[in-house]
């Protein structure tokens, strides 16, 4: 966002003073004065469709206000070759000749001054709560005299980082290391989104979080001491408070609905610890999306959904081993049997429509006494898609750990199991084969993280992969970092899998 030489042609004392009150009556209105609702209701509203839009624009040059979606303020500075319009929801200026939002010093004072007012209400009221930084002449001097750019290349080790363990928090680490080289988390961060609402920041998970992001992308190459995150975890999750070895599994549920409390009492003033479907912190942009249940009458074929929000899925490989095991083995030596599970036999079984074990239930649409099926698809694709591979199998008796090997691709194709383009049980049987590589980039998703456990069920060890840039990967086993061959990841056992979506779909 940059200036531009129009608005110094016709910034004056009026145009501010225009700008003061767009500002004072819209963006960060103060206490109700005679007329000020309708007033504000005529400001809210698009003049030319009469609707409440998320984006609207006023002019800086009369007292039109126009949607921007629809073209009504487009077409508003064509006809009246008013150039200049402020956006009413962040009052950022706008300009028509350039085709692009400016920034200029004065019109932000005069956004500064409102913001100081101790009636200015709302979210603007936190986020600017951040004081904005202008270099002092010593820092130009610094920065001209420290001009050093780092370039990204194929030997470019920014972003890797070392974590020590504090006592069996292997699981930690390896969730840390994935949560760190997730994109859009990593963007979110590093471009200072979180503004902190506590009156302590010692106690925000959100900041030292960011503060994790910041080590890591730093210069340094010494691990970092995770230990003010291991206590905010057991303050926020109880059930993980510590020394015994915890299931990373868990811990990625736990960070992520202690993180989604915080944004969400940020946001709404309430805390939260679930997963919630309408809302909108950065952890539920990223990582949630939706499953769809269906019950189906046999009889009827009338079906019965619901919609449930998740953060990752769940899939049994215990059933498809013992398949395997019966059906298709591959002898690879004397001592040594693997099996050919593949995260797509585990994706189709987990989407396979299913018939209830309970007797013939009553239909309410037919009224008849039938079998029912239960199918499970995706509805909505999360941007960063956990798929958990459920390795500990417990029982009143024992326990055990599943070992065996699943197949994962590099690329994955969801289409097959998106509820609306869910193939029925005669093209099942091809899904599978679709090219990853050849499907729609909303519903392609990249490998970038892997989580591993070596062990038992009582005693074991976490490690990740991640990917860099470059495709490089990159294998972290705590403190530990060394280089890892993409073929040396694909034949990982994988417990947990991050995938992210090729490509995303902006309102």
């Amino acid at each position: 966002m940059t200036t531009c030489a129009h608005i110094a042609k016709l910034k004056d004392n009026q145009l501010l003073e225009q700008i003061r009150i767009i500002t004072s009556q819209i963006i960060a209105p103060s206490s109700p004065s005679p007329g000020h609702n309708q007033l504000k209701v005529i400001l809210s509203q698009c003049h030319t469709c009469k609707k409440y839009q998320k984006r609207l624009y006023a002019c800086t040059q009369c007292v039109f206000v126009g949607c921007y979606n629809h073209g009504h303020i487009q077409n508003h500075a064509k006809i009246t070759n008013h150039q200049l319009a402020i956006d009413t929801l962040h009052g950022v200026l706008f300009c028509f000749e350039c085709n692009k939002h400016i920034y200029d010093p004065d019109v932000e004072n005069a956004h500064c001054q409102r913001m100081q007012l101790s009636s200015c209400k709302g979210h603007l009221k936190q986020i600017y709560k951040y004081k904005y930084w202008r270099p002092s002449t010593k820092e130009i001097q610094l920065l001209s005299s420290n001009n050093t750019r780092y370039k990204l290349s194929s030997k470019s080790k920014i972003g890797l980082k070392g974590l020590a363990n504090l006592g069996n928090t292997c699981f930690m680490n390896s969730i840390v290391q994935a949560l760190v080289h997730t994109p859009i988390l990593r963007d979110y961060f590093l471009s200072d989104k979180h503004q902190c609402s506590y009156d302590n920041n010692q106690t925000c998970i959100a900041c030292e979080l960011a503060s994790i992001f910041q080590k890591f992308y730093s210069v340094g190459s010494l691990p970092h001491i995770p230990n003010k995150l291991l206590y905010l975890i057991w303050t926020n999750a109880r059930h993980m408070a510590g020394y015994v070895q915890q299931d990373a599994h868990e811990f990625l549920i736990a960070i992520l609905n202690s993180l989604h409390g915080h944004f969400k009492g940020e946001v709404n003033g309430s805390t939260v610890e679930k997963v919630d479907d309408n809302c909108q912190c950065i952890i539920h942009q990223i990582f949630a999306g939706n499953l769809q249940s269906d019950v189906t009458c046999q009889n009827c074929r009338n079906s019965s959904t619901t919609i449930d929000p998740f953060f990752d899925i769940s899939m049994d490989i215990g059933s498809l081993e013992n398949d395997c095991l019966d059906h298709s083995v591959e002898t690879v030596s004397e001592n040594t049997v693997k099996s050919s599970v593949s995260l797509l036999d585990c994706l189709k079984r987990f989407t396979h429509a299913e018939t209830l074990d309970q007797a013939k239930l009553k239909c309410h649409q037919c009224h008849e006494y039938s079998e029912f099926t239960k199918q499970l698809t995706v509805k909505k694709l999360p941007i960063v898609l956990c798929l958990h591979l459920k390795r500990f199998e417990h029982s009143k008796k024992l326990g055990r750990k599943i070992t065996t090997y699943v197949a994962f691709p590099d690329v994955l194709n969801m289409e097959p199991y998106i509820a609306k383009l869910k193939v029925n049980d005669s093209k099942s049987d091809n899904a599978d084969s679709v090219d990853a590589k050849s499907c729609s980039t909303n519903i392609r998703y990249y490998l970038f993280a892997v989580i591993n456990h070596s062990g038992t069920i009582d005693s074991g060890h976490y490690t990740c992969y991640v990917r860099q840039p470059f495709n490089q990967w990159y294998e972290c086993d705590d403190a530990k970092i060394r280089k890892a061959a993409t073929e040396d990841v694909l034949a990982s056992e994988g417990y947990l899998l991050f995938y992210h979506r090729e490509s995303l779909n902006y309102e």
